[in-house]
């Protein structure tokens, strides 16, 4: 990692800053009759980081081209359905340990979110915990990570050394090395803590 002093922190949301990752994905089994899980599975595995309202007509496209009975299932109702069982499920979530120190240490710099939730469910999600006051700003769904860390560099001025993307998907990954930026991955409960120049402390 880049010993260069940080001035923009860009944080995923799920799976990041709250536990909910594994709630998320479940939401997906839940919504879908029990028959088209394996075309879930199979399009969660080709695309595990994508927004609902892409991967859920692609698990009906998969459930239909693997043979199975998709008579019924309509788009715009499974994403619905998908929107409120993931809404409550993350709204329980516990926050990853430290989350509410990492953020108030990095809004002494400049923090923002970055997540696939759709944009203004984020929002809510967000000041539910008391966590929109010490952002910047939080970018959901339609907004690209991608375009999110490009737009930020633009308009801080800063060169890419001086930007972390901290997540726990591949979608975070190639957002921050799209930008020749840093990343630090979460890979468990202890991995947000341990985020690089804020001197929260932690382990990976």
């Amino acid at each position: 990692m880049s010993s260069t002093p940080f001035e923009v922190y860009v944080f995923d949301f799920d799976g990041t800053l709250v536990q909910s990752a594994a709630v998320k994905r479940q939401a997906f089994f839940e919504v879908f009759p029990v028959g088209c899980a394996t075309a879930v599975a199979k399009v969660l595995e080709r695309d595990p980081d994508g927004s609902r309202h892409e991967v859920i007509p692609a698990m009906i496209a998969e459930a239909r081209n693997m043979g199975l009975d998709t008579e019924g299932l309509d788009a715009p109702s499974l994403v619905a359905a998908y929107g409120r069982a993931a809404e409550a499920g993350v709204m329980n979530a516990a926050a990853m340990p430290k989350a509410d120190a990492v953020l108030q240490a990095a809004s002494a710099k400049a923090a923002y979110v970055a997540s696939m939730t759709p944009h203004d469910d984020l929002q809510a999600l967000l000041d539910q915990r008391g966590w929109l006051r010490l952002l910047r700003g939080a970018y959901g769904y339609p907004h690209s990570k991608d375009d999110v860390v490009g737009e930020l560099l633009q308009r801080h001025g800063i060169a890419p050394s001086q930007l972390i993307v901290v997540g726990d998907g591949t979608s975070d990954r190639a957002a921050a090395e799209r930008n020749g930026c840093a990343f630090h991955a979460i890979t468990g409960p202890q991995s947000l803590a341990a985020v690089p120049g804020l001197g929260v402390g932690g382990h990976v």
